[in-house]
């Protein structure tokens, strides 16, 4: 049998998250999904049905665009629109992600008139071109979400362990590198570097057991936040420092299509940046558990076993803003193997939901309401009160 991936306890409490396998979201008649097809502005005007779209400065700007292959029946995306890539929020300007606070904090408002629960999530992984990403369109994009009390009702009742999962499957739910990389950001991240976020202590709760998860203290208004865009590039940073050091200090070769790094021998005290004992331990526990087949599996397999041993090219992770007992979170969450984004992954309720896309076919009149509820969702930018942020966001 396969030595586990994390320390007996971390695993059983990995084998303890409550998840939920999937959530069905319906599709368009007749589309099939693809990705990579957003690689100019012109692709988002042919490929997509472009709302709204607003420049920050020559090759920055943002679109609002209906998915074409919805996640859930109310939902809108933010896309970054410029002729320049820019596959990360951290990749853009203050003012864009002042912009996409105030957008994210209009939806919140805009998903309670309809009675729904806002789900805010966007995914990292720019460096993966080969096996299956998290980030299939390379462009910085955010999934907004409203979830029903159905779709809620369906999680409560639903939700198993992950332990009741096959293996594959609840590696890809919630890998052992979600839990992993939830330790090491506590290690990592300074609070008093912080000027929005709150950090929850890791394994204090489930969702900060398999996610890094901050607090944001006002609600959906901390979005808002002047401070939050310094928060967020802070944090990457500090992810992107960690990842490449234990990239240098325990692999030895180099990404590229279809090539990885290999773990090689190494002391985990050289590892070279700030982490408490048992988080080193957990590392290189991690690290000397991985089978070789793991990192030296090549193109040719199918889904399902790619996502399982064949890791992602680098750094990636998720963000996710949920709601959770009456107070509002945001959850990142690293994946080494998983093709789970943000938009894959949803945390509802406290529970860690894989949505499962084109179950089924939308009706004419549910079309209708998401047309409606997308319309809608523009006049109310136009309301909020930092409504300049995003029409004159250079002002």
């Amino acid at each position: 049998m396969a030595r586990p991936l994390l320390p007996q306890h971390l695993e059983d409490r990995r084998m303890n998250l409550r998840v939920l396998d999937s959530l069905p979201a319906k599709g368009y008649p007749g589309y099939v999904n693809r990705t990579g097809r957003l690689r100019t502005v012109t692709h988002l005007y042919d490929r997509t049905t472009v709302l709204g779209h607003v420049s920050i400065s020559p090759d920055e700007a943002y679109a609002l665009t209906n998915k074409a292959a919805p996640h859930a029946l109310y939902e809108i995306m933010v896309i970054s629109a410029g002729t320049t890539h820019r596959p990360g929020l951290h990749d853009h300007s203050p003012e864009f992600g002042k912009a996409f606070g105030v957008m994210a904090d209009s939806f919140a408002d805009h998903c309670r008139a309809y009675d729904l629960t806002p789900v805010v999530s966007w995914s990292y992984d720019p460096k993966t071109l080969d096996r299956e990403s998290i980030q299939g369109e390379k462009r910085f994009h955010a999934h907004l979400v409203g979830r029903t009390k159905s779709e809620r009702a369906t999680v409560a009742e639903e939700a198993v362990r992950a332990g009741q999962l096959s293996t594959t499957r609840a590696r890809r739910i919630v890998e052992e590198a979600s839990i992993l990389g939830s330790l090491l950001s506590a290690d990592c991240v300074d609070p008093d570097a912080l000027r929005v976020l709150v950090p929850v202590p890791a394994l204090s709760t489930p969702t900060a057991t398999v996610t890094a998860q901050f607090l944001l203290p006002n609600g959906w208004e901390s979005l808002t936040a002047p401070g939050l865009h310094d928060d967020l590039v802070y944090v990457h940073r500090k992810l992107r420092r960690t990842y490449d050091e234990i990239i240098r200090t325990c692999t030895t070769g180099t990404t590229g299509l279809w090539e990885r790094p290999v773990v090689r021998e190494f002391d985990a005290d050289e590892i070279g940046v700030p982490l408490r004992t048992e988080t080193r331990a957990t590392l290189a526990h991690y690290l000397r558990a991985l089978r070789p087949e793991i990192l030296t599996d090549r193109k040719g397999s199918n889904r399902s076993r790619g996502t399982h041993v064949y890791p992602l090219a680098d750094l990636a992770y998720a963000v996710t803003i949920a709601e959770q007992n009456d107070k509002v979170y945001l959850h990142l969450r690293t994946n080494l193997f998983s093709d789970l984004g943000g938009a894959g992954i949803s945390i509802i309720d406290g529970a860690i939901v894989k949505t499962k896309k084109g179950v089924g076919t939308l009706r004419a009149d549910e079309i209708a309401a998401r047309n409606a509820f997308q319309a809608e969702y523009l006049g109310q930018i136009y309301r909020h009160p930092l409504a300049s942020r995003v029409f004159f966001p250079r002002i």
